[in-house]
């Protein structure tokens, strides 16, 4: 370990939210949903039937698809995407962690370890208490990990399907315009609420998929990926810990 830059070394485990890139994100779509309102600053852009066919019949198809409590968690997940990449609590461990390691440190050091309290270092130092080996923690810890990655895979699901079902709602939209059309070509002055129908729906339908729910799956798809990277390198690193001290017990012949 002599001679390794701490600097060097730390890099692995440095903060990967980026506030610079969420703010361009949000600016470019505003300049989108911008360019679109000054185009059509002489007509009316919202309309509020069928924003509500595309919308509505989207969250209908979603809730029915996946129950209430994943649709929460979704929007919950979403909403921590914004502050956030999510090894940011757990940063702290990574660092305790990282000290240890350049420090000769003991994993016992590190905390009390007196009972299971669900935060994650301090199990692991319970475990190793009691006497478990490294194999038995790291298959602990993954399956902590699992849970918890399941639900955000549902999340990125739920994401995906509204890719898919928005613009479904808004051709299903287009099409109960046009046959409004079809039965209004006798009275033209008619025609407009129709027409209407059939291209704001079109508009809609394109809009959620494009600007909402693509860019949402896409950012927690990248967030999950750091999920799991961040976690399997606790284990790493709790595994150099671990087989430190079991070299160290060797050479004093206690082993």
């Amino acid at each position: 370990m002599d001679g390794l830059s701490f600097k060097k070394y730390m890099q692995t485990t440095q903060k990967r939210f980026d506030p610079l890139a969420l703010i361009l994100s949000l600016a470019g779509i505003g300049a989108v949903l911008y360019s679109m309102a000054q185009h059509n600053k002489n007509s009316s852009f919202f309309d509020f039937h069928s924003f509500m066919i595309v919308l509505g019949g989207t969250l209908a198809s979603l809730t029915f698809q996946f129950d209430l409590r994943s649709m929460l968690s979704s929007v919950v997940l979403v909403s921590k995407s914004f502050l956030g990449t999510p090894e940011k609590p757990i940063m702290g461990i990574v660092k305790e962690l990282d000290d240890a390691i350049l420090n000769q440190a003991q994993l016992a050091e590190l905390r009390e370890g007196l009972a299971i309290d669900g935060e994650l270092l301090n199990d692991i130092v319970f475990m190793h208490h009691q006497g478990l080996l490294f194999e038995e923690i790291d298959e602990f810890v993954t399956s902590r990990v699992a849970d918890q990655y399941l639900g955000r895979k549902i999340a990125v699901e739920v994401l995906r399907k509204g890719v898919l079902i928005a613009p479904a709602f808004g051709l299903f939209g287009t099409v109960m315009g046009l046959i409004g059309v079809l039965k209004t070509l006798s009275d033209p002055s008619n025609i407009g609420n129709s027409m209407s129908l059939a291209l704001m729906t079109t508009a809609y339908g394109a809009g959620l998929s494009s600007l909402v729910f693509t860019p949402l799956a896409g950012r927690l798809e990248h967030h999950n990926m750091i999920y799991l990277d961040v976690h399997q390198q606790i284990l790493s690193k709790i595994g150099i810990l671990l087989k430190r001290e079991e070299r160290t017990l060797e050479a004093s012949g206690i082993g």
